[in-house]
């Protein structure tokens, strides 16, 4: 049995990697929730700490407990996070999209994509 953690830690390296991800609605309802929650605790832990070596630390602390691969935990650190600084965006990470039902099951289908 596929615990749930690692099915979340799964959808968001995805999403960090690729940009944009299809997904069920429920998937994608637990996926917006997990990626608001990290990095409103990588904007916290910036604006925590004064030295921005001590802030990058623990931001790469918390980027390794929460994403697998170290690609998209480089994306995060060096490019999303300072473009969500820069704009001063302080939730809202991530848009969805309906897109279609799938034919065997009829399962919605939702593209979440970040912004």
């Amino acid at each position: 049995m596929v615990k749930k953690e690692n099915v979340v830690r799964n959808l968001l390296t995805s999403l960090i990697t690729s940009g944009h991800i299809v997904t069920t609605t429920k998937r994608a309802q637990v996926l917006k929730s997990e990626i608001d929650r990290l990095f409103s605790q990588l904007l916290t832990i910036v604006n925590r700490f004064e030295d921005k070596s001590d802030a990058r630390r623990e931001s790469i602390r918390l980027v390794k407990s929460v994403l697998y691969t170290e690609l998209s935990g480089k994306k995060v650190i060096d490019e999303l996070l300072p473009k969500y600084i820069e704009e001063g965006r302080k939730s809202w990470f991530v848009q969805d999209y309906k897109l279609w039902f799938r034919p065997w099951d009829a399962a919605e289908k939702i593209m979440v994509k970040l912004i």
